[in-house]
């Protein structure tokens, strides 16, 4: 697939849209695009979270790490989601869920790959596996 804003030889990578679940390919450097499917803007940068952040959506393409003294109250869709803090909220990932012995997460979980270290705190209901994820 591509796209007439990317330059011929651009480096680009593909990604899936977080609300119809379409691929597309982006350019590497993209931090958002306007997702050619459903017309909705994508977030396309990773995060990491020290802090307190409650909104009505968090939802991104890259990757979200909740630090030590992170805190986060939303619904969550993201490529990859580490939890080292506090997590509260219905969470989708395309990727891999990895809830650290210092993370606290409770809310419902839907990815292909979940690891809880020992000393974590899980709370909700799960779905793992590659059917739990739209393609």
């Amino acid at each position: 697939m591509s796209s007439s804003l990317i330059e011929p030889g651009a480096a680009v990578k593909r990604v899936f849209c977080t609300h119809c679940a379409q691929v597309m390919d982006v350019a590497v450097r993209a931090m958002s695009v306007f997702c050619p499917h459903c017309n909705k803007r994508l977030i396309l940068e990773d995060y990491k979270i020290n802090s307190y952040y409650a909104v009505r959506e968090f939802s991104t393409c890259g990757d979200v790490v909740v630090e030590k003294k992170g805190h986060v109250v939303a619904p969550i869709k993201a490529g990859n989601l580490t939890v080292k803090g506090k997590v509260q909220g219905h969470v989708t990932a395309r990727g891999h869920v990895e809830i650290k012995k210092t993370g606290w997460f409770k809310g419902d979980l839907e990815a292909p790959c979940l690891v809880v270290e020992n000393g974590a705190v899980l709370d909700g209901f799960v779905r793992i596996g590659p059917a739990s994820v739209p393609a």
